[in-house]
């Protein structure tokens, strides 16, 4: 049988700052070190104007390219060029997935309209979670749940204490929300008085003064919050830590939440329930979207209870194991045999019928924590308009052709 070597791999560009990003650089190490050829291609090579389908077709040929991994998919316009350019060479085409679920609240109903149907032209879907897995399977693609993980940053640490301070880390952005983790903390010190915050990461020049500007202007003492930026090394911030706090709308792929519980900290987040690594058991504790008091008051419970704060923080380094422990070597390995076969020979397309139903139920949680937000302003944009799809019209349709392809 036929085996692929030669991986073009396409994202706009490559870096450490963001998930996607991060996981494309991770990735093109990570298939070299296993005796694959990735050959790495950015929007700098490829532009995005109407010849970026022949000049990608062009370096397939020319490179000997075998299949073909796609990092960057929020662009009809790319992501159609790009599905065009592998069709023309004729060599498979694979999707690397961030979530079905926080897709529609990023790019915003009327993009994921237009994208989602290009998805029904590509050859395989890498998912990060087994929901999206589920998800591709019921609508008759190819799919496989990998998790991302790259090293453990916390090698030889043992946690013997949970200080109170918390931390946050992430991009400034509106959808990651760093002022509630400071309205948090202020609402937190009413029964943790001594409680403190570190925030990793940041904006730009502008972004970042105007976080320090409004930690001047909580109330809050000097010294409360620490705005320590961008780290290469995060692992000290992480021991110094007593438990994690995510503030997020919505995330594809949390590479924070991994880091906190591979740092032995309990999670305190906004309700995501899409997200594998904050189900109930795994040491993280959701609360409601939004819910400055809720999560203050999570946090509170820890921190003032020590037992129970290293009792979730074994939970969350239990859960990040079995996340660090999980083949990917093995998994794309049998992704790319499963590429060889014909589609009608596929080990990666059988749904399960439990399936659909556990898709259901996390569509309705999203629904409800995850997308209301979203919806609301979908709508406010909309006003004076007859017909307005809606987001839960857009999942129903899904629902519908799910439920169709359980039937055949």
């Amino acid at each position: 049988m036929k085996k692929i070597k030669k991986i073009a791999m396409i994202y706009r560009e490559l870096g450490t700052c963001g998930g996607i990003q991060r996981g494309a650089s991770f990735q093109v190490g990570q298939f070299r070190e296993w005796g694959y050829e990735p050959i790495v291609l950015t929007e700098k090579k490829l532009g995005r104007d109407e010849g970026r389908d022949s000049r990608l077709a062009a370096i397939l040929r020319e490179c000997g390219a075998e299949a073909v991994i796609e990092h960057d998919t929020y662009n009809k316009v790319k992501f159609s060029a790009d599905v065009a350019a592998a069709r023309e060479v004729g060599v498979p085409f694979v999707v690397f997935w961030h979530s079905v679920f926080s897709c529609l609240v990023a790019s915003g109903f009327k993009k994921a309209a237009e994208v989602y149907p290009i998805l029904e032209n590509v050859d395989a879907v890498v998912a990060l979670s087994s929901a999206d897995e589920a998800f591709f399977r019921l609508i008759g693609l190819r799919a496989l749940a990998i998790p991302y993980c790259d090293a453990d940053l916390m090698d030889g640490f043992v946690r013997k204490d949970y200080p109170r301070r918390i931390i946050w880390m992430g991009r400034f952005v509106p959808e990651k929300r760093v002022r509630d983790a400071v309205l948090i903390l202020k609402r937190l010190r009413e029964s943790v008085p001594d409680a403190e915050l570190t925030v990793l990461g940041g904006g730009n020049l502008e972004e970042n003064r105007e976080f320090e500007e409004f930690v001047a202007s909580s109330g809050l003492p000097k010294g409360a919050v620490t705005f320590a930026g961008y780290q290469k090394n995060v692992r000290p911030f992480l021991e110094e830590a007593g438990a994690g706090l995510v503030t997020s709308e919505f995330e594809g792929f949390s590479h924070a939440i991994v880091e906190m519980k591979m740092a032995s900290l309990p999670v305190v987040s906004y309700a995501m329930p899409y997200l594998e690594t904050l189900k109930e058991g795994s040491g993280a504790l959701q609360v409601p979207q939004g819910d400055v008091a809720a999560a203050a008051e999570s946090l509170a419970g820890l921190l003032r209870n020590p037992q129970e704060c290293a009792r979730q923080g074994r939970l969350a380094r239990e859960s990040y194991g079995k996340l660090r422990a999980f083949d990917q070597r093995a998994a794309y390995e049998r992704l790319f045999g499963d590429l060889c076969r014909p589609v009608e020979d596929s080990g990666l397309m059988t749904p399960d019928p439990s399936w659909g139903r556990r898709l259901f139920d996390i569509m309705v949680e999203h629904g409800v924590t995850g997308l209301g937000a979203f919806e609301r302003r979908l709508r406010r944009r909309l006003v004076g308009r007859e017909d307005v799809p809606g987001v839960r019209g857009m999942l129903g349709r899904w629902l519908v052709r799910a439920g169709r392809s359980l039937c055949r």
